[in-house]
C-alpha cells in the first residue's frame, strides 16, 4: 500500500508515488531535466485529473505546484481549485501544500513579459475555497496555514513569500 503521493515531484520526489506533467526540461523548473526513470514509482499525468480512488493515499504532498496549474490568468483559471479538490479526494487523511505567496519574491522578481506562474495565492483564495470543496465532497476538514517571511529590503520590510497549508480530513458531515 502507497502512503503519500506526491503532485508536481519533479525533479526531487518526495512520495511513494510520484507524478507530474512535464518531463525532461521544462519553463516550470530552473534545475536539471526531469527524467522518469529515475524517479520511482512515477506517472506522467496532470494533476488536474489524478487516476487514483477515492481515499487511496494516507497524505497527499505538492511542493510548488499549484501555482503552474492551468493556462489562464487567476481570474478565470479553474485549474488550481479542480488541483486542490483532485488532492483532497485521493486523500484519506492529510493534505499538504507549499505555495508561493502572492507577494513573494519568486513573483516579484521574474519580468512580466516571462509568466511561469499561472495563479497567485494568499490565505483568503484558500479559506473562500476549502468551503466549496468541503460541501461539494461532502467532508469536514481543518486547515493549519502558516506564512514564511523574507525581508525584501534589508532586514527592514518584511514580505509573505510561502504559504504552507496542511489540511486534515475529519468525519463525514
Amino acid at each position: 500500500m502507497f502512503e503519500v503521493l506526491d503532485v508536481g515531484c519533479g525533479t526531487n520526489p518526495m512520495g511513494d508515488v510520484n507524478i507530474d506533467l512535464h518531463i525532461g526540461v521544462s519553463e516550470h523548473r530552473d534545475s536539471k531535466p526531469l527524467i522518469p526513470k529515475d524517479i520511482p514509482n512515477f506517472l506522467r499525468c496532470s494533476a488536474t485529473h489524478l487516476p487514483f480512488k477515492t481515499n487511496s493515499f494516507n497524505t497527499v504532498f505538492s511542493k510548488y505546484c499549484l501555482e503552474h496549474v492551468g493556462s489562464k490568468p487567476q481570474e478565470s483559471n479553474p485549474a488550481p481549485y479542480i488541483t486542490l479538490r483532485e488532492m483532497i479526494r485521493v486523500s484519506k487523511r492529510i493534505i499538504e501544500i507549499y505555495v508561493p505567496h502572492r507577494f513573494s519574491r519568486a513573483n516579484s522578481e521574474k519580468k512580466f513579459w516571462k509568466r511561469e506562474h499561472n495563479a497567485f495565492f494568499n490565505l483568503r483564495w484558500f479559506a473562500r475555497v476549502i468551503p466549496k470543496i468541503e460541501k461539494e465532497l461532502n467532508i469536514r476538514l481543518s486547515m493549519n496555514p502558516k506564512l514564511t517571511f523574507k525581508p525584501l529590503i534589508g532586514y527592514f520590510l518584511q514580505m509573505p513569500d510561502t504559504i504552507h497549508i496542511i489540511l486534515r480530513k475529519g468525519k463525514h458531515k
